[in-house]
């Protein structure tokens, strides 16, 4: 019974916050030098802001990325202060301002090269008043800017409902925990 109940509680949640991170993914990843663009959908149910972390590959440790970046821009462009290492397996988070994850993207690759995202101002990335960038990026740029991108292009949620029906996939992780246990 407990167990039915906690399901029926974790889905009402997932079901109210349904960002999806759509860039990058496993299919489009990131260049080694340069901005980044980060895109992502959401319902009117969403928070109206959240953090961005970045998790280095084969880490579990987050690094933030940007605080208090708004929903309803859909997409920011990263200007990391250093390159980023040329492998697979970073991820992003996106966590409400109280702690929980709203969303997280697929594993993606960084791969060599420049990226073509241009941003339009640029200011530094800061953290507690000191500038700092992934301990897993490995030579000099500049900072990071929310603003938009002329390769970014915006994706929409779709307006029939079904972006309220996904899953966070934190919250799969829960929701299967505590089956286990209470089966």
């Amino acid at each position: 019974m407990l167990a039915r109940s906690l399901l029926s509680l974790a889905l009402c949640v997932a079901a109210t916050q349904a960002i999806q991170i759509t860039k990058p993914s496993k299919n489009d990843g990131w260049q080694s030098t340069g901005s980044q663009v980060i895109e992502w959908s959401s319902v009117n149910t969403d928070p109206d802001s959240f953090t961005i972390y970045i998790t280095q590959p084969g880490s579990d440790a987050k690094q933030v990325v940007e605080k208090s970046v708004k929903t309803d821009d859909k997409s920011f462009i990263y200007t990391p202060t250093k390159d980023l290492a040329v492998q697979d397996g970073y991820r992003l988070s996106f966590e409400s301002e109280k702690g929980g994850i709203l969303a997280e993207s697929e594993q993606f690759g960084v791969e060599k090269g420049v990226s073509s995202v241009k941003p339009t101002s640029t200011e530094s990335l800061t953290t507690g008043g000191s500038t700092s960038a992934p301990s897993f990026a490995t030579s000099t740029g500049s900072g990071t800017t929310s603003a938009t991108s002329e390769s970014a292009s915006s994706t929409e949620a779709p307006n029939n409902g079904a972006g309220a029906l996904a899953v966070p996939s934190g919250l799969l992780v829960l929701i299967t925990s505590a089956m286990i246990f209470f089966a």
